[in-house]
């Protein structure tokens, strides 16, 4: 009985956290375009083939990678909010990355990606020119905390996937230029690796100009959104 209702459980934690979630940002104001996006779905066969949904199975059987959920909700997230620049810090082998290329396939976008492993970054640029996305990734290959600092521009969607003690170092070098108001941030492993991740999580939910949540894709890790409020002095 008790394996079954550890079960039950997970299952309701798998198939009702991400609904949630959006339900909640919605709140908070950041999700603009509704109608196109509950069309686009996590996954749609117009946004991606078999051969892709094949590839991105494959590799997360081969290398350690995001949860699938967590990798979905993420392209959701840049469908909602409509996000045309989309910055990743840690591509790894490049399964969020092509996640996150289909989503800004949709939205006309470009994702900025940053690994500090050359073995990793030539790995990723393998998996995804495979998945037909290369022209939506610029690859950055170095220390995120150097490269920050020089690119250009803002983005609408910040994702934090490297080293989890330098997550408050990141925030500062994006806030507030390169995170405008209606800005979001989403930090990994914010369960899992919360006190690796203390001061960051510490900084962004007691800053007054972002609301911050933690969301469970799966029952075994969140991620952190902070999302920068607009009409905040």
């Amino acid at each position: 009985m008790r394996d079954d209702h550890l079960i039950q459980r997970r299952h309701f934690i798998r198939t009702t956290s991400a609904v949630g979630a959006i339900g909640v940002l919605n709140g908070l104001g950041l999700m603009t375009g509704l109608a196109g996006a509950a069309a686009a779905g996590a996954v749609s066969k117009s946004t991606a083939n078999d051969r892709v949904l094949r590839q991105l199975d494959a590799i997360a059987r081969e290398f350690p990678t995001a949860a699938k959920e967590e990798a979905q909700f993420l392209g959701m997230l840049v469908r909602l909010s409509r996000a045309k620049r989309v910055l990743e810090i840690g591509t790894a082998y490049g399964y969020t990355t092509i996640w996150l290329g289909l989503a800004l396939a949709e939205t006309g976008g470009k994702l900025t990606t940053i690994e500090i492993a050359p073995e990793r970054a030539e790995v990723a640029k393998q998996h995804v020119a495979a998945a037909g996305l290369s022209k939506y990734v610029n690859f950055r290959l170095g220390d995120a905390h150097a490269i920050l600092p020089a690119l250009g521009g803002s983005f609408d969607i910040a994702y934090l996937d490297a080293d989890k003690g330098g997550n408050e170092d990141y925030f500062n070098k994006l806030f507030p230029k390169k995170l405008p108001p209606g800005g979001l941030l989403v930090a990994h492993n914010a369960v899992l690796l919360a006190e690796k991740m203390k001061d960051y999580l510490e900084r962004v939910r007691q800053h007054p100009e972002f609301d911050t949540l933690i969301i469970s894709a799966t029952p075994d890790d969140g991620l952190a959104l902070s999302y920068r409020a607009r009409g905040r002095d």
